[in-house]
């Protein structure tokens, strides 16, 4: 659509809430600045549970298919109405970007004559302590005095959007399919 991510975003939500989330992870992660080639940044933003997420990812990617895409690093803007334990649920936000990293640029399903390759967690390529970036910060918003919504795996989805967008905005091709790095544009 050839328009910015953010301001589109901020364009099209209908509530105070998401924006806010939004305003504070593309401010806290500096969105839009310069970065080299072959890096970029992505948003992503989910609500559920009464709460909501945005996250702003950094991602560097290679032309060489031995090198998977990384994540350089995860801003994390949260509104859970009211956070009861805040080390917990940063611990609990870490784990879920976490999570999306697995889900797109490790992890697959294969299929060898209808039957599933992966049969347990052994086969499963789950993201490691190099997968994660040294950079992440969690950032609450503050309470608003409703009950407290649900955090889950409310990050999830808004980390891999985030990572699908980085990946999108670095390489000039939106992803189809996952994980990442199974995916090598050409040239």
């Amino acid at each position: 659509m050839n328009k910015d991510e953010y301001q589109f975003r901020l364009q099209m939500l209908d509530d105070d809430r998401s924006k806010a989330v939004l305003r504070k992870v593309s401010q806290e992660g500096n969105w839009g600045r310069s970065i080299e080639k072959g890096r970029a940044q992505g948003l992503g933003l989910h609500k559920e549970y009464k709460s909501r997420a945005a996250v702003l990812v950094e991602l560097q990617t290679f032309k060489d298919p031995e090198k998977e895409s990384k994540v350089t690093k995860i801003v994390v803007a949260l509104d859970v109405n009211r956070v009861l334990n805040p080390t917990g649920l940063e611990a609990q936000v870490i784990g879920a970007a976490t999570d999306a990293i697995t889900y797109m640029i490790r992890t697959s399903l294969h299929l060898d004559n209808g039957a599933i390759r992966e049969s347990s967690y052994g086969d499963f390529e789950i993201a490691r302590m190099r997968n994660t970036p040294p950079d992440i910060e969690v950032h609450f918003m503050p309470p608003n005095g409703e009950t407290p919504g649900g955090a889950g795996e409310l990050v999830v989805p808004a980390a891999a959007a985030a990572i699908a967008n980085a990946f999108a905005r670095a390489t000039g091709i939106a992803p189809r399919r996952f994980p990442l790095r199974d995916f090598y544009p050409e040239g």
